[in-house]
């Protein structure tokens, strides 16, 4: 069964710095229906564009040097050049929007030497407001039944999720919010959320502040075109930023059908947060955790490619994460 908060409009205050589980205040529903849209935030919202997902997606999918978009590349982990390759790519990309970019090393014990995390910030403007935010997905892909995953295209799993943080980082990197957001690209996922856990534990080290980790694991598979997708949350604190994202997906009329199961299993990199305590939530298509199922069948395969893809039902969830985390980070206007 699942939490169905599907058509409930609810509208948060943001009361600034109380806390990674009591930085929301819920209104009524009648004085929330109320409430104008922000104009500032739908312009945000209308920002994101399928076609800077498809070029990313194209981009992961294909070999290296290959005719643009086709689906016989590789980003498996433990491939060293294959996922340098698309380590590159995402951080050069986000290095041209003006970011501070860096990649953050950890160990994977099927590859020699180190592996990398992609980190890109746009830092706050509020001294005051040590608090960050991040949109994060995991870069890497895996196929099964082909030996050393040389054919690994991970289309939906993960090179919708991953440019769908590359599109957010480029619509949020042109304005200023008083709240840092990080933009966080996970390797080593497949073989166990090895980078997310690295990543994870050394912000937790570090005594980081993170109001909210959402992440994107397949985004991009939706066949029957209900707008059906799944906000796994694993704890009360995480449960907050699932309302969040329902809030803004039906306040700004984004056509999708938003759903919070009961059970949010450890299977992507939201869960390597949640275990150091902090709030995070796994943004993917429906799965068979509900009443309803509409899971891509080319799941790590080599089937899975950009044809499967549903460019605007991707667009729409990465719509609902840019709208909340702009609220969550405050705009400067």
């Amino acid at each position: 069964m699942k939490r169905f908060l599907v058509g409930t409009v609810v509208v948060f205050l943001f009361l600034g710095a109380l806390g990674t589980a009591s930085f929301v205040s819920q209104l009524s529903v009648v004085e929330a229906a109320l409430q104008p849209i922000d104009p500032f935030i739908a312009q945000l919202i209308d920002q994101v564009q399928e076609s800077q997902l498809r070029d990313h997606i194209c981009q992961l999918q294909s070999a290296d040097g290959g005719e643009a978009c086709n689906a016989q590349g590789s980003r498996w982990a433990c491939d060293g050049p294959a996922i340098d390759r698309a380590v590159e790519y995402t951080r050069q990309y986000l290095e041209k929007l003006g970011l501070q970019t860096k990649l953050d090393p950890y160990s994977l014990s099927c590859r020699t030497g180190l592996s990398y995390n992609v980190e890109a910030v746009l830092p706050g403007t509020d001294p005051e407001s040590p608090e960050i935010i991040l949109i994060t997905a995991h870069l890497d892909s895996v196929a099964q039944g082909v030996r050393s995953s040389r054919v690994a295209p991970g289309a939906d799993d993960n090179a919708s999720g991953s440019a769908g943080v590359l599109e957010a980082a480029r619509v949020l990197s042109q304005y200023k919010f008083k709240r840092s957001i990080y933009f966080v690209l996970f390797t080593g996922e497949e073989q166990g959320l090895v980078g997310s856990r690295a990543y994870a534990g050394r912000l937790k080290r570090e005594g980081a502040q993170i109001l909210g980790v959402f992440n994107m694991d397949m985004i991009g598979y939706d066949s029957d075109d209900n707008g059906v997708f799944e906000i796994q949350a694993p704890d009360e604190d995480s449960f907050q930023l699932a309302q969040l994202l329902i809030t803004t997906t039906n306040h700004y009329g984004l056509a999708l059908a938003p759903e919070v199961p009961d059970q949010a299993p450890p299977w992507s990199d939201h869960a390597s947060f949640a275990r150091q305590g902090y709030p995070a939530v796994l943004l993917i298509e429906d799965t068979e955790l509900g009443e309803t199922e509409d899971f891509n069948p080319y799941y790590h395969t080599t089937a899975d490619t950009l044809e499967a893809i549903n460019l605007a039902y991707a667009r729409r969830i990465v719509q609902a994460i840019v709208g909340t985390v702009a609220q969550l980070a405050e705009p400067v206007q």
